[in-house]
């Protein structure tokens, strides 16, 4: 229900009591129509399976403004629950090579918010960059920029370039890409000349990058598990960041913790 283990559930949960000080059912008054464990279990829920929240309504016994307020509550506290651990893993990945990709969070299309539309993906949504550690586990993602992003730019403009600007650097750990990047301080194979061919040592080189790289691709993979980053964000997309920092840190701490 939320691709985490029990134990790892159990912690969350323990984390978030921490932050609200011990405090989910009112003192006095009506109480809360789930207890913080079936809260937490709800919000994570929704995340992993981007169901209606009627729906999650319908499976826990409440009321659809019942989970839109738990959601609220608890999803920012989520966030903070992760975040130290996930910068420590970040910390972590800084002393070695790390490797980037892009992927499109669908979104639909929305007035009066151009450039979603992606013409290499051919729908709309939010471009985001996902960097991982050679083994392809999720160390990183960076802001949301519009679909019609190439991961050229949005590199720069998702704030990745200069959080890991030290892996672009001559002589650093060194960043891995595909050759969506090339032009960029990323390390990338070389493009077939147009009406020539690659010679021998350069086709290797390419065989050599390709293979290493294509673990960000497992980490992406396991990343848009989470569907709310998949099967399309129907809510605000001023709440998207928000949303795309919280399944990060779940994320990193589904794969390392």
């Amino acid at each position: 229900m939320t691709g985490l283990r029990g134990d790892q559930v159990t912690d969350l949960v323990g984390g978030v009591f921490d932050l609200l000080d011990g405090v989910w059912q009112p003192i006095r008054g009506r109480r809360r129509a789930l207890g913080l464990y079936r809260a937490v279990v709800l919000t994570l829920y929704l995340m992993r399976r981007n169901e209606a929240q009627a729906v999650a309504a319908e499976l826990f016994g409440c009321s659809q403004s019942t989970v839109s307020r738990i959601v609220r509550r608890l999803r920012p506290l989520l966030r903070q629950v992760t975040a130290d651990f996930a910068g420590q893993i970040r910390q972590q990945a800084k002393r070695s090579a790390v490797l980037v990709d892009g992927f499109l969070a669908p979104t639909g299309n929305r007035t009066g918010v151009p450039e979603l539309f992606s013409g290499k993906r051919h729908t709309c949504g939010l471009n985001i960059q996902a960097v991982s550690d050679l083994a392809g586990r999720l160390v990183d993602t960076g802001l949301p920029v519009p679909g019609a992003r190439h991961d050229s730019k949005a590199l720069a403009e998702s704030g990745i370039a200069d959080r890991w600007a030290n892996h672009l650097r001559p002589g650093g750990p060194g960043m891995l890409a595909d050759l969506g990047y090339l032009g960029t301080a990323a390390i990338t194979g070389t493009r077939k000349p147009r009406g020539g061919e690659l010679g021998q040592v350069r086709r290797a080189c390419n065989r050599a990058i390709n293979s290493t790289r294509a673990a960000v691709e497992r980490a992406i993979a396991h990343l848009v598990n989470w569907k709310v980053l998949d099967t399309g964000w129907r809510g605000r997309l001023t709440d998207f960041p928000e949303v795309l920092r919280t399944v990060t840190g779940l994320e990193i701490y589904r794969t390392w913790g």
